[in-house]
């Protein structure tokens, strides 16, 4: 199976070059990785290094942080064209909404983050839109006690609804530096964890080759594909 790891920071946003996690991806039994620094931190350290590295595929993605939805909306139209997966960090409810509504988006991340849980009109708007749900599965290592119940029951929701709504599902680790890495096998125990079932948490890990795959396509206009 092609499995992708996907909310992958590089330097200088984590500790690592583009190479280094790429490598370190391969080992661990990755397909492919998507790194997606946080915006404002998209100038890579010696990312053409990445296609010395053979057996894995590379993808370039960003993750949009904003805080206005207009301001979100005008980002993730500029970075469209020039990044192959678009990433929203979620917490906020209206940045939530707003990732959910927009169709430039191709995953929400975080979106629990602030504590907040898609709503059936987010879901909704998710499906139309095709906006993937990502499950940032790092607390579930470093939370201990009443925070991890707490997020466990967010994700729960959250989880739900993208069940409801047959929502495309993500699972990560919020990838700092090459040690963050966890293989496959290791995510989907996590995942069942945090309650997916194994052939939902298979699918998540295939989901990121999907897109990539879909947004490596070049279209002429909607359903128009050029050749």
């Amino acid at each position: 199976m092609r499995f992708y790891g996907c909310d992958i920071h590089a330097f200088p946003e984590g500790s690592d070059s583009p190479s280094r996690l790429a490598l370190a991806a391969r080992r661990l039994g990755y397909s492919g990785i998507v790194i997606s620094n946080h915006s404002g931190y998209e100038l890579l350290f010696l990312p053409e290094a990445v296609q010395r590295v053979k057996g894995i595929d590379v993808a370039w993605g960003t993750e949009v942080v904003s805080k206005d939805q207009r301001a979100l909306i005008g980002k993730t139209s500029a970075l469209r064209r020039s990044y192959e997966v678009v990433a929203v960090h979620g917490g906020f409810e209206a940045i939530n909404r707003a990732a959910c509504e927009n169709p430039n988006v191709d995953i929400l991340l975080h979106p629990e983050a602030g504590r907040s849980s898609l709503t059936i009109a987010m879901a909704r708007s998710a499906k139309l839109n095709q906006v993937a749900i990502g499950f940032d599965l790092s607390p579930m290592i470093r939370l201990r006690g009443g925070p991890r119940t707490r997020w466990l029951e967010l994700v729960a929701r959250n989880l739900a609804m993208a069940r409801k709504f047959r929502l495309p599902m993500v699972i990560s680790a919020d990838v700092r530096s090459h040690l963050d890495l966890r293989s496959p096998r290791d995510l989907m125990a996590l995942a069942e964890l945090a309650g997916m079932e194994d052939k939902e948490a298979l699918a998540a890990l295939r989901y990121p080759g999907e897109v990539v795959s879909l947004n490596r396509r070049r279209w002429a206009a909607s359903g128009v594909e050029v050749l």
